[in-house]
């Protein structure tokens, strides 16, 4: 059988430390189950700094986080061929240089980046609605949550702008910093506010402005960062926390959008006391099993869902060959893991034991200049 991952990252090569970046844009990586490896790596269109992208099945579009001539930064919409594998530009919306957020220097591991002192302010994260024609985008730099309206051809005709202020007890939460915004099942936006420990949910309306309907308040020093939602259980949210290195189980009640915290679990072992920063969440399509990513133990956590969803158990912990793993996707089946080391440019993919979710290495040294997003698309890409 043959699978396919869409993979994004930076094309500038101040992220490959000072060696010339072959990335491109967005790739799409093909699975061979049977042979149990990664066999190509094809681009599937260009586009300047893709760090994070979502896709809309029914319409075969792509919304992408983008840079554009190294001078602002803001959000476009691919049309992606599903018969060639190729997509191209057709609409983007670029950010206004003045919206100027924090700038602190950025040292991770030793290394200082540069991006938070650009002009441009590209979004962190971005999510495409493609019943109600709107993109959703978390903006970490200018602590603000942004929205767009499409028309039918997915052009931009409208956009809101919420900022959000607050900070939290760590030196890394010295402002809001808006990492992440998805819907829920109900059609509600829920953001993670890594700066301050917040959740928030909004209301979305026809013209994709936003009613806050819940302000809730994770544990001081969390950093919520991406969460993922278990459809299988009783509205169980994972929240990966990149700040405390952990994975919180909060219950969403879709009848009021209220929040509740469940508990909570570290995702690196116990004793170890280097660096490090959460990165990445999934969940297993049966809704059985969690997967976190660590950026400094070089590890995926995985965990196992009990008590309906309710509780997890740490049940493996397994180094990715790489430094840096910052994001990762489950094949259309499940076994299969496929996971990008950021600071090292390499895959690693992982088989997955679909009974018990148990990980172990099925090829690793797969090169890719600095790839953060990997999003399974097999049926995207058909």
């Amino acid at each position: 059988m043959i699978d396919k991952f869409l993979l994004g990252g930076y094309t500038a090569d101040s992220y490959t430390q000072g060696n010339p970046n072959k990335s491109e844009g967005i790739y799409q990586a093909t699975l061979d189950t049977e042979k149990g490896k990664i066999t190509s790596i094809d681009l599937v269109t260009k586009a300047e700094n893709p760090a994070f992208f979502n896709y809309s099945i029914k319409d075969h579009k792509l919304a992408a986080v983008v840079t554009k001539d190294d001078k602002t930064g803001g959000v476009a919409i691919f049309d992606i061929d599903p018969k060639t594998g190729k997509g191209k530009l057709i609409s983007e919306s670029m950010l206004d240089q003045s919206s100027k957020g924090s700038y602190e220097a950025y040292n991770y591991f030793d290394k200082l980046f540069y991006w938070n002192e650009l002009k441009y302010t590209v979004p962190s994260y971005v999510y495409l609605d493609d019943k109600r024609k709107m993109v959703f985008a978390a903006n970490y730099n200018t602590n603000a949550i942004l929205t767009w309206k499409l028309d039918d051809n997915y052009q931009f005709i409208d956009s809101h702008r919420y900022p959000i202020e607050g900070r939290g007890p760590k030196a890394v939460q010295d402002a809001a910093h808006i990492h992440y915004t998805r819907l829920l099942p109900d059609g509600r936006l829920i953001v993670c506010s890594l700066g301050h420990d917040r959740l928030f949910v909004y209301d979305v309306n026809d013209d994709a402005s936003l009613t806050l309907v819940e302000d809730y308040e994770v544990e001081a020093g969390f950093g919520p960062r991406q969460l993922a939602f278990n459809e299988n259980t009783n509205n169980y949210i994972y929240v990966l926390c990149e700040v405390g290195s952990k994975t919180a189980v909060v219950h969403y009640d879709p009848k009021t959008g209220h929040l509740d915290r469940v508990a909570n679990y570290s995702n690196i072992p116990e004793g170890y006391a280097g660096h490090n920063q959460s990165a990445g969440i999934r969940v297993s399509a049966d809704g059985k099993f969690v997967y976190s990513s660590n950026r400094g133990h070089d590890s995926l956590a995985v965990y196992r869902v009990i008590d309906n969803g309710r509780h997890l158990e740490k049940i493996q912990t397994i180094k990715t060959e790489g430094m840096s793993p910052r994001d990762f996707d489950l094949s259309k089946n499940g076994d299969y893991l496929l996971c990008a080391n950021q600071m090292t440019h390499d895959l690693i993919l992982f088989k997955r034991d679909t009974e018990t979710g148990y990980l172990s290495v099925a090829q690793t040294g797969i090169k890719h200049d600095a790839c953060v997003r990997v999003l399974e698309a097999t049926d995207f890409l058909k």
